[in-house]
Order: C-alpha cells, then sequence, then structure tokens
C-alpha cells in the first residue's frame, strides 16, 4: 500500500465510499482491469486512424513509393507538427561547435514516420488547408475515404465545416482518454463532457454532462466513451470493428463496466485464492462447471489440471 500511496487510493475511498485498505485497493484493481480494456479499442482506433489518414494522403502528396509516401512533407503544418515530424526524421548532431537538427541517413521511411506519431499529431492534420504549392486540400472528398464507416458519408457532408469540426473533437477526445490510460490516472474520474464541436465565433461548446458524481455516473460515463471509440473505429474500418467487437477486451469491457463488478472487486481486493481443479475427478461436463461457478461465487479462480499436468488457469472477469 505504501508503494501506492495513500493520497492515491483517497480518491477511490471518497468517491466510492468505501473505509479498508483491501476495498479501496480492490477498486484500484478494476481500474487497472477496465483501463486495460479500453486501452485494447483505443490501439484498434489508432491504428486504422493513422494508416486511413496515411493512405488518403498518400494517394496524393508526397514521393517514394505508390501507396506510402512522404505526404508530410509536401503540406504547410503548423509549427508543431512540423516538430513532430521533424523528432523523426532528424537528428542532432553538433558541426562546427553548434548542435543542428540534420536529416537522418538513411531517412526513415513514411510508413516508420507515421507509425511514431503520436495521438495527439492526427485530429490536427485536419486544420492543414493548402499544401507547399498553396493550393487547398479537398478536405471533403478525402474523408469519403478515411471514413468509409459513417453513416452521412458523402462529400457534401463532409464540406460543412461544422461536422470536420466533430470529428476533431471526436478524434481529440479519444486522444485525452489515452493519455489518461497511459499516464495511470482514475479513467472513472472525469470532468464535465462537453458536446462534440470547436469553439468558433458562431458557435459555443456547451456542457452535454456534469463531471460524475456517484460511481452509477461514472459508469454511464464510461460506457459513452467506449461508445464512442468503438463508432470512431466503425468509421473508419467497419471491417476491423467487427474484428475487435467479436475479441475478448470487448466483451471484458462490458463485465467489468457494471456495478456488480465494482462491488466483487471491493469484496476481494484484486486478489484471488488459486484452487486445484483435477478433471480426473468429474465425469461430466455439468459437474466441472459446477465446481467452477462455486470458485467463482467465493471470488477464487482454478488451476485446471490432467493426470497431475496444468491444463489452464480458469480467472472469472468478475
Amino acid at each position: 500500500m505504501k508503494a501506492l500511496s495513500r493520497a492515491r487510493l483517497s480518491n477511490y475511498r471518497t468517491f466510492f465510499g468505501v473505509d479498508e485498505d483491501r476495498a479501496a485497493y480492490g477498486l484500484y484493481c478494476w481500474n487497472d482491469a477496465i483501463s486495460a480494456a479500453l486501452s485494447r479499442a483505443l490501439g484498434f482506433t489508432e491504428v486504422a486512424l493513422r494508416n486511413q489518414f496515411h493512405t488518403a494522403l498518400s494517394a496524393r502528396y508526397g514521393v517514394g513509393g505508390t501507396i506510402s509516401r512522404d505526404w508530410y512533407a509536401h503540406l504547410r503544418l503548423n509549427p508543431k507538427s512540423t516538430d513532430l515530424i521533424r523528432k523523426i526524421t532528424h537528428e542532432r548532431r553538433r558541426l562546427s561547435g553548434v548542435y543542428q537538427l540534420v536529416p537522418r541517413s538513411p531517412a526513415p521511411s513514411p510508413d516508420d514516420v507515421v507509425s511514431k506519431l503520436s495521438f495527439g499529431f492526427w485530429p490536427h492534420v485536419l486544420d492543414i488547408s493548402h499544401d507547399c504549392a498553396h493550393r487547398p486540400l479537398d478536405w471533403a472528398e478525402m474523408l469519403t475515404e478515411i471514413m468509409p464507416g459513417h453513416r452521412n458519408n458523402s462529400v457534401g457532408f463532409w464540406n460543412r465545416p461544422k461536422n470536420r469540426d466533430m470529428l476533431f473533437a471526436r478524434i481529440d477526445f479519444c486522444k485525452d482518454l489515452r493519455n489518461r490510460i497511459a499516464h495511470l490516472e482514475p479513467v472513472w474520474k472525469a470532468g464535465p463532457l462537453m458536446t462534440e464541436g470547436r469553439a468558433r465565433i458562431e458557435r459555443k461548446i456547451r456542457v452535454e454532462r456534469f463531471a460524475p458524481a456517484n460511481p452509477a455516473e461514472a459508469l454511464t460515463r464510461l460506457q459513452i466513451a467506449y461508445d464512442r471509440v468503438l463508432e470512431l473505429l466503425k468509421w473508419l474500418s467497419p471491417g476491423l470493428h467487427d474484428v475487435y467487437m467479436a475479441g475478448e477486451a470487448h466483451h471484458r469491457f462490458e463485465s467489468l463496466n457494471r456495478i456488480a463488478a465494482l462491488d466483487a472487486y471491493k469484496r476481494h481486493g484484486g486478489h484471488r485464492r488459486m484452487a486445484s481443479v483435477n478433471l480426473n475427478a468429474y465425469r461430466s461436463l455439468r459437474r466441472l462447471k459446477k465446481e467452477l461457478r462455486g470458485i467463482g461465487r467465493r471470488h477464487g479462480a482454478a488451476e485446471v489440471r490432467h493426470g497431475g499436468l496444468p491444463l489452464a488457469r480458469w480467472i472469472p472477469v468478475v
């Protein structure tokens, strides 16, 4: 407990109304588990995001290949985005007694550059208005290729600035969520939820939901966040979305984002006692399932063995 610090666990005690260290630590473990499930969805989304943008921009800008080009060297990026690119394509060397940024040799491929760009780079790609020859970018056309799964996917829809602002806000929301998880912050702890858009002279951003005030509201907010991530993934790649939905991470999130999961983690304190289950002792699958369910109700886990050899470990989700 000292390694985690009482200050870190005090957030759990206060918000979830628990007094014992064991219960607070159990909730800390719950946060870790549900963060891992969310992180999986965000990982799928980030990969799809950069690949979709990279493919569409490479088809129009850059040199060096047919489907993967250095488009970032041919567009008028903002200074911060330019610096992010140069940190990958250049290195610091001391020349004539002065440190300077010089191109790496050999130069990293466009695929290497794109794979190293952070999530935070991508929303601001939508702010690029012109290429280096001062020609305007046709975002409306490109976004129909980047977002094939969007329900309103058309040139007319993406030609409206407020719709591109909504997309910027969605990508930025997912980026902020990813950063919270990466920095080991409590994923259930959130501020006000804003309407999706960007503040403009003619359009203000308003509060859609206030900050969660109790565990039930925190779970509702987590579900909203998760749904937004999955919706962005579906816009980018319906096929990859279907692959994710069929996987274990989705079912794990759904199991963890419940009051019953909070209660279970409070009781077993993030620790399960391992029981040994020998397959030879059960004449039917029905009896084996009954035994495993009993272990689960006692918040334990099981090492399944056959002939003295371990076959698998059975660990209930909650």
